[in-house]
């Protein structure tokens, strides 16, 4: 691949990514469609689990999800009244070859779902295939530096009534 045909890539790749936190973020889960493989997985076992504290009480761990439809079933069940920001930062990007790549995202997020509200900083490690001429999510997995549980009821815990 010629390096201007990798910088395309990146930059499409980029794209489909951006693609994919705003479809989340502004529930446009018909969308989403467009970001995963049909065969694609989505991995977010370590979604609410903090490195240091574990998973909170009460949430139960899942499997990885597999296919595209499967995918979108269970994003969009997991935040039908949430309400969330991501953002994704600097991707470190490897385009394997003219159909595959690899990237590693640093990302934070904040959701508020229900009485529940988190804020997590961590990376989503992707793999990528080219098909039908657009690039598509095949593997994504959630990792996770920090997640901080914020209270509900008009209380948190990361900030001070100064910081609010």
């Amino acid at each position: 691949m010629l390096d201007l045909q990798q910088l395309l890539a990146i930059e499409e790749i980029k794209q489909l990514k951006a693609r994919y936190w705003r479809c989340i973020d502004t529930k446009s889960f018909d969308e989403l469609r467009t970001v995963f493989a049909e065969d694609g997985i989505f991995d977010f076992r370590e979604a609410l689990r903090d490195p240091v504290t574990g998973t909170p009480e009460g949430i139960a761990e899942q499997p990885p999800v597999e296919g595209c439809e499967n995918i979108i079933a269970q994003v969009s069940d997991a935040l039908k009244i949430a309400q969330s920001a991501h953002h994704g930062h600097a991707p470190e990007i490897e385009i394997v070859s003219d159909s595959e790549a690899t990237a590693i995202w640093p990302f934070e997020d904040v959701v508020l779902n229900g009485g529940f509200e988190f804020r997590g900083f961590g990376h989503y490690r992707d793999t990528y295939a080219k098909i039908d001429g657009a690039w598509r999510i095949k593997h994504s997995q959630i990792t996770r530096l920090r997640v901080m549980i914020l209270q509900s009821g008009g209380e948190n815990t990361m900030f001070s009534d100064d910081e609010a």
